[in-house]
């Protein structure tokens, strides 16, 4: 059955609001802990991955006791974790003077609690909307669309404030206040909208480590998809953390460039998301998420020549590599839904939150792994070559990634859900 235009936009609608501190907090935020704060790059890095391990804990419980529970459970955890974010973003964007770096910690870790609760039932709700595959990647092309509507709102509202000469503390802050109201709106009209997940299966009976170990192991569709996703997380992650840095550093240009570079890239996935939509109707959505992981590293090769004075010459890099992101964004997520029916008509048992907080647990460890390693990185090269520090900021900037799209690409080479067209779930 397709699914209707209120029932697709009651479920997309809180990825926009959602969305909004993501360019804070993961582009603007470690370098205003750097440039303000004045704490060295590699203990930002550190703090932030420290951070992001404790998800590696509290990710898989929350799926387990999602899938464990009455399906209300997706009421009372997406509740939860919208409050305990409120206090989390505003300690990191108004952290105490005497102890930044203790706010950049604590902060964090509440943050991505509360996150945790409000994202594993959110995206596990996508399996429930639909059998249908093309079904599932329309309403994960509209979640993914508008959350960049949403990033284009957070880099919008920096492209301002800098351009009135507001500073980079209260441009923090301005994204937290864009993103409470219309948060709870769109929270509140999903919980009402939204028909409730199903158990069609009982959920495991084992407890949480056993089944863990259990989803891991005995599912390769799972595994497979899993470290694919990890690697792709680590390579949109590094330049996502270094690019403030590599348009004032390598290019030269200043606050105002940052924003409009991040409305181009993020504008040009949005235009991309109808195309990569369209082609999942006729081509087998690893083989196009693949070659979109291949388009993007073609395109980004430039960037590490790039230099001082070349900011046009960036352009075109960023529509190419916002033109892939869009595959990132709508087609994995088709594909964890997909994984879920599999592990569902193989085991007998419902396991959709614990294998889609692994899934989170893993970009989470990405955005972690990438903040340590582009910015640690960039540390050392600044400490052993300070006369190469642009052109080695480049080479961090998008070299890394572009190593870690192949590995990505070539885990993805035996995936073994790929069902002709017309055998997929609902066709």
């Amino acid at each position: 059955m397709s699914l209707s235009r209120p029932q697709l936009l009651a479920y997309s609608l809180p990825a926009l609001p959602l969305a909004i501190p993501t360019v804070g907090l993961y582009v603007l935020l470690p370098s205003w802990y750097v440039e303000h704060w004045q704490l060295a790059l590699g203990l930002v890095g550190l703090l932030l991955m420290l951070a992001r391990l404790s998800d590696l804990l509290t990710d898989p419980l929350i799926g387990y006791w999602l899938d464990s529970g009455h399906p209300q459970r997706f009421h009372h955890f997406i509740i939860s974790g919208a409050l305990l974010c409120i206090p989390g973003l505003w300690l990191l964007i108004r952290p105490p003077t005497a102890a930044p770096a203790l706010a950049l910690l604590a902060g964090s870790v509440l943050l991505y609690l509360g996150w945790t609760l409000v994202q594993v039932p959110y995206l596990s709700w996508l399996t429930a909307l639909s059998r249908n595959s093309y079904q599932r990647a329309r309403a994960a092309s509209w979640r993914e669309g508008l959350t960049l509507i949403g990033l284009l709102v957070s880099a919008a509202l920096p492209a301002l404030g800098l351009s009135l000469g507001v500073s980079t503390g209260q441009v923090l802050t301005w994204i937290a206040l864009a993103t409470l109201l219309p948060g709870a709106l769109a929270l509140f009209w999903l919980l009402r909208c939204t028909p409730l997940p199903t158990c069609a299966q009982p959920p495991s009976q084992l407890p949480l480590w056993p089944a863990l170990r259990d989803t891991l192991l005995h599912n390769p569709p799972a595994r497979t998809l899993l470290g694919s996703w990890l690697f792709n997380g680590i390579a949109n992650g590094v330049p996502a953390v270094l690019f403030p840095l590599y348009i004032s550093r390598t290019l030269g240009g200043g606050e105002a460039d940052r924003g409009l570079l991040i409305l181009i890239y993020f504008g040009a996935a949005i235009l991309s998301l109808p195309l990569w939509l369209a082609l999942s109707r006729r081509l087998h959505k690893v083989r196009i998420w693949q070659g979109a992981m291949l388009f993007a590293v073609i395109a980004f090769v430039p960037a590490t020549l790039l230099g001082e004075g070349d900011l046009l010459l960036f352009i075109p890099v960023c529509i190419l590599t916002g033109l892939a992101l869009g595959a990132d964004l709508a087609l994995p997520h088709a594909l964890q839904a997909e994984v879920c029916d599999w592990d569902r008509m193989h085991f007998n048992r419902e396991r959709r939150g614990l294998l889609f907080a692994c899934w989170n647990g893993a970009n989470k460890l990405a955005l972690a792994l990438a903040a340590m390693i582009g910015l640690g990185l960039l540390q050392l090269a600044e400490q052993l070559a300070p006369a190469q520090a642009p052109w080695l900021l480049a080479l961090i900037y998008a070299g890394v990634p572009c190593v870690m799209k192949i590995i990505a690409v070539a885990w993805l080479k035996d995936f073994p859900l790929q069902l002709p067209l017309r055998q997929q779930p609902g066709t």
